[in-house]
C-alpha cells in the first residue's frame, strides 16, 4: 500500500502535458498579433507615402503650369564689367516662357562657362518667376597678337588671362600690358598657358629692382618657348632682345649697359642675342 502511495505522489508531481501544449499557444498568439502590428505599420507607411507623393506630384504640377513662376523678363545679372550682357542673356532665352522650376540651372551654369569673359558662373531661382546669375570674370595679363590666318577673327589683337584663355578685347578696359606674341587659337589652353607663365616670369624678374623694368617691355615674342624675346625702345629706337630661358634681368641689365656703345660701333641696333655665356650677337 505504500509503494503505491508513493506512486500516485510521484504521479501528481509530473509535468501536465496538457499544460505544456497551453504555454505553445500563447507564443503562437503573441507572434500572431506582432505580425499584424508590422502588417498595420507597412499599411499605414505605404498609405502615408502614397499621400506624400500625390501631394508632391500637385506641387510639382503647380509650380510648373502657374503663370506666377512664369520667366518673362524676370532675368537678373550681378554686375559686369567686360562679359557680354547679350551673350548671357542669350543663354536663357530656351527658358522665356517656362516655369523658373523647369529650368536646368546646372546645364545653364556649363553654358556660361564656355563664354571668353566668364571665369566662373552661379545660377539661382528666385521668388517667385526669377532667375539670378552671378559671373566672376577673368583677368587679363597681356594682349595677345594671333597670326594672320584665313579665320576672319585671325590677325588681331585679342586679350589672354594666365589660364591662356582668349577673350575678346573690351571697350570698357583701358589696359597697359604687353603684347604677347607666339600664341594662336590653334595650340591647347594648356599650351596657351606654358607660354603665359615664361612671360609673367620675365616681368616679374625684371621688377625685382627699382626702377622695375617689365614698364619699359612692349611686345613679347614667345614664338620659341625657350626664348623670351622682348623688344623695348633705347634711344627713340625699337630693339629685339634675346633674353632666353633665365637671368632676365640681369641680361637685360647688361643690353641697357651696352647699348649705346653697340651703337656707336654699329651705327644701329635692331636686335641683341644675350642667350649665350660670354657671347653678344648683335645685328645692326
Amino acid at each position: 500500500m505504500k509503494e503505491s502511495s508513493k506512486h500516485d505522489d510521484a504521479g501528481e508531481r509530473e509535468p501536465s502535458p496538457y499544460l505544456r501544449r497551453s504555454k505553445q499557444v500563447e507564443v503562437r498568439r503573441s507572434a500572431v498579433r506582432w505580425r499584424r502590428f508590422l502588417m498595420a505599420g507597412t499599411m499605414l507607411a505605404l498609405l502615408s507615402s502614397a499621400v506624400v507623393a500625390a501631394a508632391a506630384f500637385t506641387v510639382s504640377a503647380y509650380l510648373a503650369t502657374s503663370p506666377r513662376f512664369t520667366l518673362k523678363e524676370g532675368l537678373w545679372i550681378g554686375n559686369t564689367r567686360h562679359a557680354s550682357r547679350e551673350e548671357i542673356t542669350h543663354v536663357f532665352a530656351p527658358d522665356m516662357g517656362r516655369s523658373v522650376f523647369d529650368i536646368p540651372l546646372e546645364k545653364r551654369r556649363e553654358e556660361l562657362m564656355t563664354l571668353p569673359w566668364v571665369r566662373a558662373a552661379h545660377v539661382a531661382r528666385g521668388w517667385p518667376n526669377r532667375i539670378r546669375v552671378a559671373i566672376e570674370e577673368r583677368e587679363p595679363v597681356a594682349f595677345a597678337r594671333l597670326p594672320a590666318s584665313t579665320e576672319p577673327r585671325s590677325g588681331h589683337l585679342r586679350l589672354i588671362d594666365a589660364q591662356g584663355v582668349l577673350m575678346p578685347l573690351s571697350r570698357k578696359g583701358q589696359f597697359t600690358f604687353p603684347v604677347l606674341t607666339g600664341v594662336s587659337e590653334a595650340q591647347s589652353r594648356e599650351e596657351r598657358q606654358r607660354r603665359v607663365a615664361v612671360m609673367l616670369a620675365v616681368l616679374a624678374d625684371l621688377d625685382r629692382e627699382t626702377p622695375r623694368r617689365s614698364g619699359e617691355v612692349s611686345e613679347i615674342d614667345l614664338s620659341n618657348p625657350a626664348d623670351a624675346a622682348i623688344t623695348v625702345t633705347a634711344s627713340g629706337s625699337a630693339v629685339l632682345v634675346h633674353l632666353g630661358n633665365a637671368h632676365f634681368l640681369d641680361r637685360y641689365r647688361l643690353f641697357l649697359e651696352n647699348v649705346e656703345s653697340w651703337r656707336e660701333q654699329y651705327g644701329s641696333v635692331r636686335s641683341v642675342d644675350l642667350r649665350f655665356e660670354k657671347q653678344v650677337v648683335v645685328k645692326p
